[in-house]
């Protein structure tokens, strides 16, 4: 039964104020969204943002054995694919029905040589050193142990490897929380946004090293004249003011 302004604005108060869940939970968060998650996400500028700002960002070698960490519908990996940078893939998420779609999508876009697995715990059904790229874009603040999974990210690249993550700035926060109330976008479901120096921490004692970051995207959705200002501002304010006001962190590791 849909929720009525009073519920989700409840809902997203305890979203907000939670310090533990399970990936179970999380999974049916996704089915929920499944269906439309796409079209919820067609408007909005900051959404692909995440694929084609890691694709500037990261020096990535072509035709790459890349994994991506939930997948979701599969829009980021068919990104990268046609921008030549997929020669084989492993897809890992927690919604059945968005693996679904993110097979299916895959397939239609011919990308052959790929495998959708589903993450439900800690412990990836990988080798060690198998991956050239980790893409691990908006989902650190969906895992209730985002250490232990970097952890075995950290395992199965292969030295020197790349992984782009990124996750939004905690100031955001309480953005996300009024967008959801206000229907003006979906829910972020069980999640807790992550301090910029715990990031760093993550991700060096995986045995990466943060190579760059940048924290980018000021105005997330909007006319086209709007999007463009962002942009333009974002350039202006870059080193002194977008590390404080930006709405995605995003760090380029390369492993040890």
């Amino acid at each position: 039964m849909a929720k009525g302004f009073l519920g989700r604005t409840l809902e997203e108060i305890r979203h907000w104020m939670r310090t533990d869940w399970s990936l179970t939970e999380v999974a049916e968060h996704y089915d929920h969204l499944a269906q439309d998650y796409d079209a919820i996400n067609e408007s909005t500028d900051a959404h692909f943002r995440r694929f084609t700002d890691a694709l500037r960002l990261a020096r990535l070698p072509d035709q790459a054995r890349v994994l991506e960490i939930f997948a979701r519908t599969g829009e980021g990996m068919a990104y990268f694919y046609q921008q030549g940078k997929v020669s084989s893939a492993v897809c890992v998420g927690v919604s059945l029905k968005m693996g679904e779609i993110c097979q299916q999508q895959l397939q239609e876009i011919g990308l052959e040589d790929f495998e959708w697995i589903q993450f439900s715990d800690y412990t990836l059904p990988l080798d060690d050193d198998e991956f050239d790229v980790v893409l691990f874009l908006e989902t650190a603040e969906h895992v209730p142990r985002p250490e232990r999974l970097v952890i075995e990210l950290g395992r199965v690249i292969k030295p020197g490897g790349t992984m782009i993550l990124s996750t939004p700035n905690v100031l955001w926060e309480p953005v996300h929380a009024l967008a959801a109330i206000t229907k003006l976008h979906h829910s972020e479901g069980p999640h807790r946004f992550i301090r910029y120096k715990r990031l760093l921490a993550m991700v060096e004692k995986a045995g990466f090293r943060v190579q760059y970051a940048e924290t980018n995207v000021l105005i997330p959705e909007g006319p086209r004249w709007l999007i463009r200002l962002g942009e333009r501002l974002e350039a202006r304010m870059k080193r002194y003011l977008m590390p404080w006001i930006g709405l995605r962190r995003m760090l380029i590791c390369h492993k040890l």
